[in-house]
């Protein structure tokens, strides 16, 4: 076991290593251990003050990582992964231990991609306790057969994608514009998710890293838009090539994230632009799509089942207990 490294930023060396060791458990766990975000800070870097990197290394080469953000006000968030071929060795016990003992003043909470029992296995060796669950729901796009992954199925019948007509001449449903749209998807971002420590403090440097991935197609990304130019509502999807899990390749699609306004949150343009989005994925022929929904957000498991979603699998979310802490700080 090596102590792990803590450092704000990471060479371009290291963080091509911790991406091929990512894959490397991708292959072996058949889940991604790294969220979309956390390979963002690793590409680009976090914003100063903002995050830091933990990372063991044998012989020169990175064997184990984790990443930790820092938003103010909440406890810091974090995940991490060990290289399959270095695992057993005690690597994971200390990256936990060096996030908890680098942890702000509100302490820190990992994340757990799928509900794996060597997870929570590592996490109740050391006292931590679960605190959040993240729903992954799916859905058919299309019938499958015995043939395919999760076939057989039978694709259930989407509703029309249509506005209230008591607020249709308010709004139009529209694609998201490149270089035109994007203060006003973070100012309608910022409020719907006001109380999401992660999806609601993005900031253009982040629309923008996203905007530059290969995935990003602004014709699956639908704003619901006011007279004046305020975004009322959103629905951006998203197409994963490598099928995320949900097939042996094939690209599938993602609810990436639909957000109201307050101010017209009770008008029905959360489901609308939903819809808009699933029709906008079905047309393009995938035979999947999924999405991420906190577990105790119970109105939206609710819409979501009611067009035929089911969970399919749970990330964790795990905290020190008061003893773990208590003993960290003796």
């Amino acid at each position: 076991m090596s102590t792990p490294h803590v450092t704000d930023d990471l060479g371009a060396d290291q963080a091509e290593q911790v991406l091929a060791l990512a894959e490397a458990a991708r292959r072996q766990d058949g889940v991604a251990p790294l969220s979309e975000h956390t390979v963002l800070r690793v590409r680009h870097g976090a914003p100063s003050g903002s995050g830091r990197f933990h990372v063991v290394t044998r012989d020169g080469r990175v064997v184990g990582f984790a990443f930790v953000e820092r938003a103010e006000g909440e406890p810091d968030s974090g995940e991490l992964v060990v290289d399959p071929a270095h695992r057993a060795g005690g690597h994971g016990a200390a990256l936990l231990d060096s996030v908890r003992d680098d942890a702000g003043p509100r302490g820190v909470r990992v994340w757990a991609h799928g509900r794996t029992p060597r997870a929570a296995g590592l996490a109740a060796s050391h006292g931590w306790r679960p605190v959040r669950e993240l729903h992954k729901m799916r859905m058919p796009l299309r019938d499958l057969s015995a043939d395919e992954p999760g076939g057989p199925r039978t694709a259930p019948e989407l509703p029309r994608a249509e506005v209230r007509p008591d607020i249709a001449d308010r709004v139009e449903v529209r694609p998201f514009v490149v270089g035109k749209d994007e203060q006003a998807w973070l100012r309608a971002n910022a409020r719907a998710f006001a109380d999401h420590p992660e999806q609601g403090q993005l900031t253009l440097d982040d629309l923008l890293q996203r905007e530059a991935e290969d995935w990003f197609d602004p014709q699956g990304f639908f704003l619901a838009t006011a007279a004046d130019g305020s975004v009322a509502a959103f629905h951006w999807t998203k197409t994963h090539a490598d099928g995320a899990g949900l097939t042996d390749g094939e690209p599938v699609g993602e609810v990436y994230v639909v957000g109201v306004d307050p101010e017209w949150q009770g008008t029905g343009l959360g489901r609308t632009l939903t819809l808009r989005g699933l029709h906008h994925l079905r047309e393009a022929g995938l035979p999947w799509v999924h999405l991420y929904v906190d577990g105790d957000n119970e109105a939206a498991v609710r819409l979501y089942t009611s067009l035929g979603f089911e969970v399919w699998d749970t990330d964790v979310m795990y905290a020190p207990s008061s003893e773990a802490v208590d003993r960290g700080a003796a």
